[in-house]
């Protein structure tokens, strides 16, 4: 009988740790959730931005950087863009150039010609997207407060937005 005892006392310790080591975690996640501040933000996926395929990656960019701005700032630079956004979304699109490259890539019977044709479509659509941008960008942060300059600081490939600061 003192055996059964003390297998039951032992298997009650495990039981009380098990259940000490997982209200811990849930009051982890319930703080870290209600602080703001997520440790969980590294190991899921940011959600994809809504109109993903619909929106070059320039665009995108620029709305983001546009969100940044100060009112002035945004008149200063919807007088810039507005033009430019129009002719970036009237082009072929990054996006489907890439699908029509892995497309040609694919097929066996693929010629010399029409892999550097996909290569060089999608080459002139980013470079001619960047060049576009980046010319406007200089002349509208001519025009713009040194406050809203230090707005339109771009984030690299990869980089995260800085979390929120909360006042």
């Amino acid at each position: 009988m003192s055996f059964a005892f003390r297998r039951v006392s032992s298997m009650r310790k495990v039981m009380w740790a098990s259940l000490a080591i997982n209200l811990f975690l849930a009051g982890a996640l319930a703080g870290n959730l209600v602080s703001g501040f997520s440790m969980f933000h590294f190991f899921m996926p940011p959600p994809p931005p809504p109109a993903f395929e619909n929106e070059p990656p320039g665009v995108r960019m620029l709305k983001n950087v546009r969100s940044r701005l100060s009112p002035e700032g945004k008149v200063i630079f919807d007088a810039e863009f507005d033009g430019v956004i129009n002719d970036i979304k009237g082009r072929p699109s990054p996006f489907l150039l890439t699908v029509e490259l892995r497309e040609t890539l694919d097929r066996p019977d693929a010629t010399e010609a029409e892999i550097r044709e996909a290569y060089a479509g999608l080459r002139e659509a980013i470079g001619d997207d960047l060049s576009a941008i980046l010319g406007h960008m200089a002349n509208a942060a001519i025009k713009l407060s040194p406050k809203d300059r230090r707005q339109m600081i771009l984030m690299g490939p990869g980089e995260l937005p800085p979390p929120p600061r909360r006042q």
